[in-house]
C-alpha cells in the first residue's frame, strides 16, 4: 500500500467582528507574543521550549485566558525571533527589534469548535467562558467542509475576517501520459503540451493583470504630488491602493491556476514550470525595473504547486538557464533573442527553426524534463518539427464591476 501525502489549503471567511470580548482576546494575545518576544531578544533565546519555561507561567498569571491561547502566543514569538535571526544574519546592518501591530489569534484546532455543516465556530476564551461566531458559508466553504476526508487544521482571526487550514491525504501522484510544460512571462503563461500523438501549444493570457498594477501606481504618485501638505491624508489614501490591487490580482491568478491544474488533471498530465528561485532580473531602466519587480511570477508558481498536490498531479520544476536562447530542433546556443528581440516576436536559429519565442522557450523546457524523467520519455514523444496546430481553449468568464457598467473577462487557454 502506498504512503498518502498530506496537502495544506487555507480558506479565507470575510466577516466583521465587534464583539467586545473577542477584541479584547486578540488585545490580550497581541500582547502575550510581544511579551514573548521581548524576553527571548532579552535573554537571547528563540526556541519555543525555553520561551515557554520562562514564560508560559507569567502569562497565565497576568491574563487569565484559556492555556492554548497562552502556548500558541509563545509559539508565534519564538517563530518571529527565529525570522527575525535569520534576517539580521542576512543583512549587513542591524534590524530593529519586530513588534507585532495587528489584533489578532491564532488557535490550533484543539482550541476550537467549527460545526461544518452550519459554519458556527465556538472557541473559549477562559474556564466557563466560551464565544460563538456564525462564519459566513458559501457554496466552495461548503464544498470543502463536506469532504469528510478534509481535516480541521490552525485558526487565525482578526477584525476582518478568519483564515482556515485544511489538510488531506492525497495519494500518491497518478502516473503522467502526458507533460504540460510552461513558460512564465509578464503577460502569459505560453507553452506546449505533449502526448503520445505529439505536440500542441497553448496560451494562458493575463493582460489585464499588468493594467491592474499600472493603475494604482499612477494613483499613488498622483496622491503624493496632490497630499504632499498633508501626510496623514496621504498615508491614508495611499494605503487603499495596495489591499485593492492584490484582492485583483490574486482573484486572476487564482482563475489562472486553477484552470491549469483543472486541464492537466483531465489530460493526465504533468506540469513543468521554471524553478525561478533566487532569480534576479538585471538592472535595466528605472521603469523595466519596476515592471520586474511587480512580476507576480512566485506567486503563480506558488498557486500552481499547492493546487497541483491537493488534486494529486505531477508538478517538475527545471533549471530556466538558456531556455530562451537555445533551438530545441538543434540544441545551439546562440543570440538570435538579443539581434530581434521584440520586432516579431519570433525566434531564429542558423539551422532554419522559426517559432514563436515563447513557445521556443516551452519547448525546451519540455525537453529538460523528458530528459531527466525515464519514465515520461517512454510515454511521451518529443518532435519539435511535427507541431500540430490543434486549439486547446477554456474559458471561464469573470463578472468584473468596471466603471459604471459591468464587463466581461475571461482568461483564455488557446493555440497560438
Amino acid at each position: 500500500m502506498e504512503s498518502a501525502l498530506r496537502a495544506w489549503k487555507v480558506v479565507v471567511f470575510r466577516l466583521s467582528i465587534e464583539d467586545g470580548h473577542v477584541l479584547q482576546l486578540m488585545r490580550d494575545f497581541r500582547l502575550m507574543v510581544n511579551k514573548a518576544i521581548r524576553f527571548g531578544l532579552m535573554n537571547h533565546c528563540s526556541s519555543l521550549g525555553s520561551i515557554c519555561r520562562g514564560m508560559y507561567h507569567g502569562l497565565r498569571v497576568d491574563h487569565h485566558v484559556y492555556s492554548q491561547h497562552v502556548s500558541q502566543a509563545c509559539a508565534i514569538g519564538a517563530s518571529i525571533l527565529r525570522n527575525h535571526r535569520n534576517r539580521s544574519r542576512r543583512s549587513l546592518g542591524p534590524k530593529p527589534p519586530p513588534f507585532v501591530r495587528r489584533l489578532f489569534i491564532r488557535m490550533e484546532n484543539q482550541a476550537y469548535d467549527l460545526d461544518r455543516a452550519s459554519g458556527r465556530l465556538r472557541f473559549p476564551i477562559r474556564a466557563g467562558q466560551h464565544i460563538l461566531i456564525q462564519l459566513p458559508m458559501s457554496e466552495y466553504h461548503r464544498s470543502i467542509l463536506s469532504d469528510s476526508n478534509v481535516k480541521l487544521g490552525s485558526l487565525t482571526l482578526t477584525k476582518s475576517g478568519a483564515a482556515l487550514a485544511f489538510s488531506k491525504d492525497v495519494q500518491r501522484e497518478f502516473a503522467a501520459s502526458s507533460l504540460l510544460a510552461l513558460d512564465t512571462n509578464e503577460s502569459s503563461l505560453d507553452g506546449v503540451l505533449a502526448d503520445a500523438s505529439g505536440l500542441t501549444s497553448v496560451r494562458a493570457s493575463f493582460p489585464e493583470i499588468r493594467q491592474i498594477q499600472a493603475t494604482p501606481f499612477r494613483r499613488r504618485r498622483r496622491l503624493s504630488g496632490k497630499k504632499a501638505h498633508d501626510l496623514r491624508t496621504q498615508r491614508a489614501l495611499i494605503s487603499r491602493e495596495g489591499p485593492r490591487e492584490r484582492r485583483r490580482v490574486n482573484y486572476r491568478i487564482h482563475e489562472l491556476t486553477s484552470l491549469i491544474v483543472q486541464t492537466a488533471l483531465e489530460r493526465r498530465s504533468a506540469i513543468v514550470i521554471e524553478d525561478l528561485r533566487g532569480l534576479r532580473p538585471r538592472a535595466r531602466s528605472q521603469r523595466m525595473n519596476r515592471r520586474l519587480g511587480h512580476w507576480p511570477r512566485h506567486r503563480i508558481h506558488f498557486q500552481l504547486e499547492y493546487k497541483a498536490r491537493w488534486q494529486g498531479s505531477p508538478l517538475i520544476k527545471v533549471n530556466p538557464k538558456n531556455k530562451s536562447r537555445t533551438c530545441p530542433a538543434c540544441g545551439s546556443l546562440n543570440n538570435s533573442r538579443r539581434v530581434r528581440p521584440l520586432r516579431d516576436g519570433m525566434f531564429r536559429c542558423r539551422c532554419g527553426w522559426i517559432v514563436d519565442r515563447h513557445v521556443n522557450a516551452a519547448l525546451n523546457i519540455l525537453k529538460t524534463a523528458l530528459a531527466s524523467n525515464e519514465a515520461l520519455a517512454r510515454d511521451v514523444r518529443f518532435q519539435p518539427g511535427a507541431m500540430r496546430h490543434d486549439v486547446v481553449s477554456l474559458s471561464r468568464p469573470a463578472m468584473v464591476r468596471g466603471r459604471g457598467a459591468e464587463r466581461s473577462e475571461s482568461i483564455r487557454v488557446a493555440h497560438e
